[in-house]
């Protein structure tokens, strides 16, 4: 295991997300979340405080496998306030067909002596032993403090080097520490072909997307990611149609039919207005607090990644968001190496929801579709959304991007190509 301070990268700061489709066996170039993989990204890890993320990884294979796996953090630096780029990497082993898991927080170290206990009527005991028990992949560290990021995971052989077994699967579950609240996503993976490897520890992902031949590395990452959310600041239909959210207050105090607004309320005469209608920001501190309202973050991470050189990579990144009538809006961000915000932050004033693209003002419907076009290298991707009611009690779901195309072969005949390029051994 290894840690490393890097240097300060530009802006953003650095984590991911996921895609869904599946793969044929005759086919290669489709990233995916359910088939075996030999590169896994888990775009959005956290454990600073108020989230810690459950990592679990699996081998669907019938032999022993290895993975060198590598933390980013891209929290910002305590003294600077600029986000750093450290990078902590360590090492796997999994037996024939085993799943292990780890808290992010905490890590974990080897223990054969952890074990589930049973009590009295044959019932396991929870303990903190319990939650490590089974077998140990290796030392898995600890990340440092306040740590916001991403994990990339390969597949290698006995000697550490890289190869396109196909054999891994994964999970990353976010728990809110305060609430309880847990939300899941799927691993992004990057299927390998019998070329991986070849260029030692530069691996390229220039697989063409559907291709019957082995011609490249590494699947090659999506062209555009699809993504569908509500529109920043409604009302969960259900929430709404359940008078969990704003109702109209008319005539003495009595409360009527639901609203999300004092337009909605303006049937039943003058005066009557919404109360606990959606609200994103407190108006005296600016602070997300929400209530009666969906609010989506979209995390994004460059594919191209290098561990070796220590240089973050860069995006720029267009948005076309679609309304239900299919009317455009548009809008675009540059980041270095980890992006998260919430969609209300993007194509507007941050400090006010309305004016953002995404908002139903500016939309006008209560969904939107959007397609995320990187123009300069492929980027990875996961989308949260956080419902609430009129007494602002949260419910969060983290979802996989869907993805279309591929980089390599979408590049107008460029054959672009992503690379992830690993460290030396050490």
């Amino acid at each position: 295991m290894r840690t490393e301070k890097r240097n300060a990268f530009l802006s953003g700061l650095c984590v991911v997300a996921v895609a869904l489709g599946m793969t044929a066996s005759s086919a290669y170039g489709n990233a995916s979340t359910g088939e075996g993989s030999s590169i896994l990204a888990f775009p959005k890890v956290l454990a600073d405080g108020s989230s810690d993320t459950i990592i679990q990884i699996t081998n669907i294979s019938n032999n022993m496998v290895h993975a060198r796996c590598f933390y980013v953090n891209a929290a910002p630096d305590p003294v600077t306030h600029v986000p750093i780029w450290q990078v902590t990497d360590f090492v796997i082993w999994l037996t024939k067909q085993q799943p292990t898991h780890w808290q992010v927080s905490v890590g974990r170290f080897q223990d054969p002596t952890d074990t589930c206990s049973l009590n009295s009527k044959n019932q396991f005991v929870p303990d903190s032993d319990c939650a490590n028990a089974g077998i140990d992949p290796g030392a898995i560290p600890p990340v440092p403090d306040n740590f916001v990021g991403e994990l990339k995971c390969v597949e290698v052989d006995v000697s550490e080097n890289p190869i396109g077994g196909n054999h891994l699967k994964g999970e990353a579950t976010i728990k809110t520490v305060a609430t309880g609240d847990a939300a899941k996503y799927n691993a992004i993976g990057l299927q390998g072909t019998s070329l991986a490897g070849m260029t030692g520890n530069q691996l390229l992902l220039n697989q063409p997307l559907d291709s019957a031949d082995e011609v490249g590395e590494y699947d090659a990452c999506p062209n555009v990611l699809l993504m569908n959310t509500f529109a920043e600041g409604v009302t969960d239909p259900f929430i709404l149609a359940e008078g969990l959210g704003g109702t109209c207050k008319y005539d003495s105090g009595m409360e009527h039919k639901p609203c999300m607004s004092d337009a909605d309320c303006m049937t039943l005469g003058p005066g009557a207005t919404c109360q606990n209608g959606p609200q994103i920001l407190d108006p005296a501190t600016g602070a997300v607090a929400l209530r009666s309202a969906i609010l989506s973050d979209l995390t994004l991470i460059p594919c191209t990644e290098d561990f070796e050189n220590s240089q973050p990579a860069s995006a720029n990144v267009q948005f076309q968001i679609f309304n239900e009538f299919e009317e455009m809006f548009s809008a675009s961000i540059n980041f270095t190496c980890w992006e998260d915000q919430f969609l209300f932050q993007i194509g507007g004033s941050p400090n006010n929801p309305l004016s953002s693209v995404f908002s139903f003002a500016t939309l006008g419907t209560t969904v939107a579709h959007t397609r995320i076009i990187p123009v300069t290298g492929a980027v990875l991707g996961v989308v949260g959304t956080t419902r609430a009611d009129s007494s602002s009690n949260l419910a969060r779901v983290l979802d996989n991007l869907h993805m279309e195309g591929d980089r390599f072969t979408g590049t107008n005949g460029q054959g672009f190509t992503d690379e992830i390029t690993l460290s030396d051994i050490q």
